[in-house]
């Protein structure tokens, strides 16, 4: 009897595999957009310093300072949390980027139990054939 097809099962594992592949990128591009949103606002406290220093050595008004300092810890906290959810999106990515190499090295587990399988089921219908052409040829001998 010819054993169980393993071509369901690679196709499983392929899809999973794929799964894996979609998630991946996905990770990755969202760590890709909080990287640039951190970029943009790093970009945007340095413009709030360099303006505060520029408004400060010609002269500033009290209520005005305070406005600048109020957004600048507003814009330091918002660099904090964007860098907590980055430091969030890049652990994911090595997560999903583990999970895909499992899968992948799962998928070619399979695949070579299934040459292997092939393998020795050829095997076996070759001696199968050797053992009938042997019969055959001492049943021609006899006569």
């Amino acid at each position: 009897m010819k054993p169980f097809s393993l071509d369901t099962v690679l196709n499983y594992r392929k899809r999973l595999e794929d799964i894996a592949k979609n998630r991946l990128f996905e990770a990755q591009s969202e760590q890709h957009s909080v990287q640039e949103k951190l970029t943009q606002e790093e970009t945007s406290y340095a413009d709030l310093l360099n303006t505060l220093e520029r408004q400060q050595a010609e002269g500033i008004e009290i209520l005005e300072l305070i406005r600048y300092e109020d957004q600048i810890l507003f814009t330091k906290n918002r660099i904090v949390a964007i860098k907590k959810t980055l430091a969030e999106k890049i652990s994911r990515v090595v997560a999903e980027r583990d999970h895909l190499i499992q899968r992948s090295k799962d998928r070619k587990i399979m695949e070579k139990l299934k040459e292997k399988q092939n393998a020795s089921w050829r095997e076996h219908l070759d001696k199968k054939e050797a053992a009938l052409l042997d019969e055959i040829a001492i049943i021609f001998h006899e006569k």
